[in-house]
């Protein structure tokens, strides 16, 4: 796989990312969409439901995002229960490992591996977006390399 195709994928694949943050946060405001996304809202206040049409129904704000991240275990656990707490739980541990991982895997064992020289010796930088990304796995790194003692000790 070439660099290059791999930031085309990312870009798309953030584009499709905020198509869709968009879409929820237009969709979860209609009225017909109550029942959906605010089940329980919708049979405590079954009575007040308005149908006036409003321009702020159809723009997006992402508001809604720092509300769902924003709840106690307490206020998750009453409004949603146990398994909600639990997989908020589950999600956070994940987030906390999966950037751990990464931060030591772009800071120290990217770097290692492309500068290894068993796959080519080429180290121009302006050459990255064509290489490949074989030259930053594991294979690139020399037989008997010191570069694990050296970092680490």
């Amino acid at each position: 796989m070439i660099v290059s195709a791999l930031f085309t994928s990312v870009g798309i694949n953030l584009g499709l990312c905020f198509l869709f943050f968009t879409l929820y946060s237009i969709l979860r405001k209609q009225p017909k969409n109550v029942p959906v996304y605010a089940p329980r809202l919708f049979h405590e206040r079954q009575s007040q439901q308005r149908d006036d049409f409003s321009l702020e129904r159809l723009l997006p704000s992402p508001g809604w995002l720092k509300r769902a991240w924003q709840p106690s275990e307490d206020e998750l656990l009453s409004d949603s229960g146990f398994d909600a707490v639990v997989f908020m739980r589950i999600f956070i541990f994940s987030l906390r490992v999966f950037t751990f991982a990464g931060i030591i895997g772009i800071l120290v064992l990217l770097p290692i591996n492309y500068l290894g020289n068993q796959l080519t010796a080429d180290y121009d930088i302006s050459h990255l977006p064509y290489k490949t990304l074989d030259s930053f796995s594991i294979s690139n790194v020399n037989n008997g390399s010191n570069w694990s003692t050296t970092i680490f000790h």
